[in-house]
């Protein structure tokens, strides 16, 4: 089946590209999706009339896409997960992680968009790279903050320690007391 792209589609084609795929996809996806029309007839002949005003409009995706490259790449990302002693992590920073983070920083971006080879399993700082628009690619990186569970046990026997100190400091007051009670009584 011939068709001509009215979008950019990854894998596929760029705009105003004549392609030609198997009748299912073009017929089930593509067509229905409004990513292209029949390299046939009229809406051929239209299509051509178009691509003019679709290429200003390509041209303008692909500014708008700078712009938010140039913003993303100015974002310092830092996660903060649970580790062992020896920087792993338990569990794993994955691209849905990557994608609630760049939300919080005001970025809708496709979960598809975020391309991560293996999960990050380690604290430090790691790459990835955001696809922006078929042609912008961003590699961002991330820091990985450990969240020691060692020093959590630390601080709370550091507490403990605190509470015995407080509970010594006020039996010592009640030693004290009872010391003068005994005295003031023995010198009647």
């Amino acid at each position: 089946m011939k068709l001509i792209l009215t979008e950019d589609v990854p894998n596929l084609g760029a705009l105003g590209d004549a392609i030609e795929v198997k009748s299912g996809y073009g017929r089930n996806y593509l067509l229905p999706q409004g990513m292209a029309l029949l390299a046939t007839g009229k809406a051929s002949k239209e299509l051509r009339h178009r691509l003019q005003y679709l290429e200003k409009l390509r041209a303008g995706k692909i500014a708008l896409a700078n712009e938010q490259a140039e913003k993303l790449n100015a974002l310092n990302l830092e996660i903060v997960r649970k580790a062992g002693p020896e920087g792993r992590l338990f569990g794993s920073v994955t691209i849905r992680d990557l994608n609630e983070l760049l939300k919080e920083n005001d970025f809708e971006l496709e979960r598809r968009a975020i391309i991560l080879n293996t999960p990050i399993r380690s604290v430090g700082t790691h790459e990835f790279t955001v696809r922006v628009h078929t042609e912008i690619s961003v590699t961002l990186q991330i820091k990985v903050v450990g969240e020691t569970v060692e020093k959590s046990a630390v601080e709370k026997t550091k507490a403990e320690n605190a509470d015995a100190i407080v509970i010594d400091a006020e039996e010592i007051e009640k030693l004290e007391e009872l010391e003068e009670n005994t005295e003031l009584e023995e010198n009647e």
